[in-house]
Formats: structure tokens, C-alpha cells, sequence
């Protein structure tokens, strides 16, 4: 089994939390609770190829107050997700300094997703033209979402998977887990347990 670890970064307020809750709870959560620190859910997705991968996905504050912890969160992660809100041109503009950020800890092969979220909104100001080229032009993968209306969410994923697969050789952090081992952990560590 391999083990992704993928950074979901950008501006506050851009969807990442409800991305991530929605990812554990399989449905959207109306709240905007911001993230304090860093937040994170695992999950174990079944690839095309046949494969079981186990991601786990870190959810990294937005705001500037928690950039001391950025460090950490960026390195040795197998691929990001970097959101920002389609109806804010602040959060569009602030991708670049997040892409720096993200380049600062990780080189060129290791991929980053730029989703333009919250497509559901009347308010859009930031066209799915120009967030291409900005993807183009940074050599990122582009895609659409509604974290809200369930639009493109496991297609982003099925479609970062599918270039973290297609790229493997020149990406560093693939951890690959074998099954057994796994499970020969979980007898050892069971073994003297009178529950198990």
C-alpha cells in the first residue's frame, strides 16, 4: 500500500476545512470554523490501477499568524492542494506567494492541485481562463470544485493521484507500506493483550 501525505494550503475562508471535513464526514458541513494550527484526516482510497493508496491529508492554517509552522507542514509531502475562492481576487493573487512557499520546502516533481472553489457562487471575478494560465504558467494542475455542491471534488483527487502515480520515479516521498507488515505490527502489539 503507498502512503500520500498531501498539504491542503491557500488563504482562510478558500474551502480547505470544508474540503477536508467533507472528505471524513462524506458530506458538506455549513460552519466556517477556521483551522487553529493544523488538522488532518486519513483515508484510504482504492486507485484505478488496482492499488490501495492511504492519504492522509494536512489542513494548515490560512492565516499569516500561523506561517511559523509552514515549514513542517511542506516538508516531505508527496503532492498540494492549493485552494483559493473563485469570488476573491485577494485569495487568487495570494497563490503565488503560496506557490513560493510550497516550492521553498518541495522542488518541480512534486505536484500541487490548484483548485478554484466555491464555482457555486454568483460573485465569481476570476475567470476559469485565467486560473489556467496561472496553473500553465507554474506548472500546476488545475481543476474546478464546489466543496459546497459536491462538484469535482473526487475527481481533484482522482486526478492528483493519477499524476503522483504517473510521475513516481521523480517523487522522493512515495511511502509504499506492505500489508503484512501492517499486520504483523498490529500481532505484535496485540500479542500479550488479553482483549485482542
Amino acid at each position: 500500500m503507498n502512503l500520500f501525505k498531501i498539504s491542503v494550503f491557500g488563504d482562510y475562508n478558500t474551502g480547505k476545512t470544508s474540503f477536508i471535513k467533507y472528505l471524513y464526514k462524506h458530506k458538506y458541513v455549513d460552519e466556517y470554523t477556521p483551522t487553529i494550527g493544523i488538522d488532518y484526516v486519513s483515508k484510504i482510497i482504492d486507485h484505478h490501477n488496482g492499488e490501495k493508496v492511504k492519504i492522509t491529508f494536512w489542513d494548515c492554517a490560512g492565516q499569516e499568524r500561523f506561517n511559523s509552522i509552514v515549514e513542517g507542514f511542506f516538508r516531505g509531502v508527496t503532492a498540494g492542494i492549493l485552494f483559493f475562492d473563485v469570488s476573491d481576487r485577494k485569495s487568487y493573487t495570494n497563490v503565488l506567494y503560496w506557490i513560493e512557499m510550497f516550492r521553498k520546502y518541495n522542488d518541480e516533481n512534486i505536484p500541487i492541485l490548484l483548485v478554484g472553489n466555491k464555482i457555486d457562487k454568483e460573485n465569481r471575478c476570476i475567470s476559469k481562463n485565467d486560473a489556467y494560465i496561472l496553473a500553465d504558467d507554474f506548472n500546476l494542475l488545475y481543476i474546478e470544485m464546489s466543496v459546497k455542491n459536491n462538484i469535482n471534488i473526487n475527481n481533484g483527487i482522482d486526478l492528483l493521484i493519477h499524476n503522483i502515480y504517473k510521475n513516481k520515479d521523480t517523487n522522493p516521498n512515495i511511502k509504499t507500506i506492505h500489508e503484512n507488515n501492517l499486520l504483523e505490527k498490529r500481532r505484535s502489539f496485540c500479542d500479550p493483550c488479553t482483549v485482542c
